[in-house]
């Protein structure tokens, strides 16, 4: 199975002093197939780094994502994002709609801590 991994993982994954960073180790440790990471996540996983801890911690996350051969950079098709978060009714960010219509039209299973967007994505499927 392929995978979407959320913001919050990876975030988790960079930052060694986040409280989730060992459960984003494990996370990614046990992902043995294809990563999607789309536009959207890694604009906001390069801004979070950035601002909490540093440039050059962004920039090897940048890194990582590009030459790490079991992830692939998706450019998603934003207008049909937008349909589908107009669509919606919940108080949930763009990112994680995004993340919920990619995950059903990949077939990707989605990875997060954000146990709202967990929830909503599990009555998706």
């Amino acid at each position: 199975m392929t995978h979407l991994i959320d913001s919050s993982v990876w975030v988790g994954l960079f930052l060694d002093f986040d409280t989730q960073h060992r459960k984003a180790e494990r996370a990614i440790q046990r992902v043995s197939s294809t990563i999607y990471a789309p536009y959207c996540v890694i604009t906001e996983v390069t801004t979070v780094l950035a601002y909490k801890h540093s440039k050059q911690l962004a920039d090897n996350f940048i890194a990582y994502i590009r030459d790490n051969k079991d992830i692939r950079i998706i450019n998603d098709d934003v207008s049909d994002e937008m349909d589908f978060y107009t669509a919606r009714s919940e108080k949930i960010s763009f990112t994680d709609v995004a993340l919920i219509f990619l995950s059903g039209t990949l077939n990707a299973d989605l990875i997060t801590f954000d146990t709202q967007l967990a929830r909503i994505a599990k009555r998706e499927r």
